[in-house]
């Protein structure tokens, strides 16, 4: 391929890319915003607490009513708005740290004025240019790595004879634990994991991990780094999301693995806080000094404030001299805190962080002999770039079965596909794929491992027959209920109140086998979720989410509300398998699917899965099952 017209291609669209992401936060009449989950409204702060020395305020609605607001997740960048005039110009903005059904909980870098704090208030997601300023610096230094131009033409990747042998030393991350009186775990690995890692010792520029559903990519991708850092050589393992980079460091912390965390405290799950950059610089003692020259810094500042209200002659002579002080103090301060984040990051062998979040300021220049990639056919090829410039070789992971990145422009979809998935394409042999799965019992992994793998997944023995009940997989088929979907008036998206108010049936029904944390349920769409999760208010920790957020996941029992019935036959996006091969292969003992058969068997993935059901005697009709 000429590489120099694909990286032209690649800037085209992410333009056009950036330019949907504009024209969806263009500004909208507030009902619009909260239609299209862009903004809550009416909400107040409820309570205030500390994160990593940042403000952490919770806000909910009057009642603790559901909020609404689907795209204010965790990781979004939200500002403050008062409720009826106009954006004042200390309007506070933030990062939601963590995300319920009826609270949302962000994270300020200095406290909220008192307006945003003691009234009803409206909470507006923000666009980041940052995204897209960063993907497009990626593939501008790409023109120039040349290091990397052979990879991305498709040419053979290239492997050594044997793999690297494990030499460890002084410092390494086993010499450490040992002199700290732990111990670096290892996981006994099946053979096609074995092979994974083998390849992956070998590659001398990039290799493919290939992970259908619960085959443990992220342990091979463990063992790999471990042996890495053993080795004494400094690792980046990188993901496009937050959840997927936690994800990542609390298994490489379980194997007894010491890992930096790099990102916004509110960005990162409650069990990694500790791992943090944040967290671990401010137990450096150059930073604890900062600390306190912060401390004297503030005080000179409200000592300046309180000389210019004074009478007298020199006040704000003295002021201002307190003013500079206080500034040079400042400087002095981040100075130091730059040294410790410096200490911190040359002392840490494997280093976290988001794809994006490569290029913070604090990696700033920073190389790695190795960077791994988890969840990589989830970026965006310019995403993984950036983890490539960084290193000299690369082990991407992912599943190309499943969800793809998610790309907004219509004219822009050759985004959605990953280098993960290109490179595989043009060299399978780079990739070793995962066959034993240690999710799903048999019966429910059989039909998506025929449809999309080859029927290469094998159940290990341990999950092969667990189960809940006797039918494992059951697909309940609404055809004749006169289940109609329909678009709600305040929603883009589509709704089934029949096929919910089934479901909430089926939950209950499980609710009695299962504590409701073991149970989640979930639909492609998000007008279906927030119906669901309106019917089963009152099941507990129950989850109820997209397909799109469950992605990763996995529960003991799952139910699947597909949503469509329409005489077209019309599905939408219910057509795209990878998206439906994520909702079924979320359950580990038992998998409900609800759906109108006579509409979604004119597909002929779903068509094979209702000939799958009735071969194992796990079809239903609606009129069978209800009540």
């Amino acid at each position: 391929m000429d590489l120099v017209q694909h990286l032209d291609a690649l800037d085209t669209l992410l333009d056009r890319e950036r330019a949907a992401e504009k024209e969806r936060f263009a500004r909208l009449p507030l009902v619009d915003r909260i239609r299209k989950g862009l903004a809550l409204s009416d909400v107040e702060a409820v309570e205030e607490g500390g994160l990593a020395g940042r403000s952490l305020v919770t806000f909910a609605r009057p009642g603790g009513r559901e909020l609404g607001g689907q795209e204010l997740g965790a990781g979004a960048i939200v500002r403050v708005l008062p409720k009826r005039e106009a954006p004042p110009h200390d309007a506070p903005s933030g990062i939601v740290a963590r995300r319920q059904r009826s609270r949302v909980s962000i994270a300020f870098d200095e406290p909220l004025p008192d307006w945003a704090s003691e009234g009803r208030v409206i909470l507006e997601l923000q666009p980041s240019s940052a995204t897209w300023e960063r993907l497009a610096g990626a593939v501008r230094r790409m023109r120039d790595a040349r290091r990397w131009h052979a990879v991305l033409r498709g040419e053979p990747p290239r492997f050594e004879a044997r793999p690297r042998e494990g030499t460890e030393e002084p410092g390494s991350p086993r010499r450490r634990a040992e002199a700290e009186g732990r111990s670096i775990r290892t996981t006994r690995l099946n053979q096609e994991q074995k092979a994974a890692v083998e390849l992956a010792e070998r590659a001398q520029d990039v290799m493919l991990v290939h992970g259908p559903p619960g085959t443990g990519k992220t342990t091979v991708l463990v063992e790999v780094i471990r042996r890495a850092a053993a080795r004494g050589e400094k690792v980046l393992a990188a993901a496009p999301s937050n959840l997927a980079v936690d994800n990542l460091a609390e298994r490489l912390v379980a194997a007894g693995i010491d890992v930096v965390r790099v990102g916004h405290p509110a960005r990162v799950l409650p069990g990694v806080v500790e791992h943090t950059l944040d967290q671990k610089t401010k137990a450096h003692p150059q930073a604890q000094i900062a600390a306190e020259l912060v401390d004297q810094a503030l005080r000179l500042r409200a000592d300046a404030r309180k000389r210019k209200q004074r009478r007298g002659p020199g006040r704000f002579s003295e002021a201002r001299g307190h003013e500079r002080e206080a500034r040079q103090l400042l400087a002095e301060a981040r100075e130091l805190e730059d040294r410790a984040e410096r200490a911190v990051l040359e002392r840490a062998q494997v280093v976290l962080a988001t794809l994006t979040g490569i290029e913070s300021r604090a990696l700033a220049g920073r190389a790695f002999q190795l960077a791994v990639i988890d969840e990589a056919t989830q970026a965006v090829e310019p995403a993984a770039y950036l983890a490539l410039l960084r290193a000299e070789r690369a082990v991407l992971a992912g599943d190309h079965m499943q969800l793809p990145p998610t790309v907004l422009a219509q004219d822009a979809q050759e985004l959605s596909l990953s280098l993960f998935e290109r490179l595989q394409r043009a060299q399978p042999e780079a990739m070793v794929t995962l066959a034993e799965q240690h999710r799903m019992n048999e019966r429910i992994m059989r039909y998506p491992s025929d449809a999309l793998y080859q029927g290469k997944l094998r159940a290990h023995p341990a999950v092969a027959d667990h189960a809940i009940d006797s039918m494992p997989l059951q697909l309940i088929d609404t055809a004749g209920r006169g289940f109609e979907e329909f678009v709600p008036e305040d929603s883009d998206s589509k709704l089934n109140e029949g096929e919910a108010e089934l479901a909430a049936v089926q939950v209950r029904k499980l609710l009695a086998m299962l504590p409701a944390q073991d149970i989640a349920v979930i639909s492609p769409y998000e007008a279906q979720v927030q119906k669901l999760r309106q019917l089963l208010a009152d099941a507990g920790e129950l989850e109820i989410d997209t397909v799109d957020g469950f992605q990763g996941r996995e529960k003991e029992a799952v139910v699947v509300s597909l949503v469509r019935s329409n005489d077209q036959g019309e599905l939408g996006f219910v057509a795209d398998i990878r998206r439906i091969n994520v909702a079924l292969t979320r359950a580990r003992k038992k998998l409900i699917v609800i759906g109108d058969g006579a509409t979604v068997a004119r597909h002929p993935f779903f068509a094979g899965l209702i000939r799958y059901a009735e071969s194992i005697g796990g079809w239903q009709s609606a009129w069978d099952v209800e009540g």
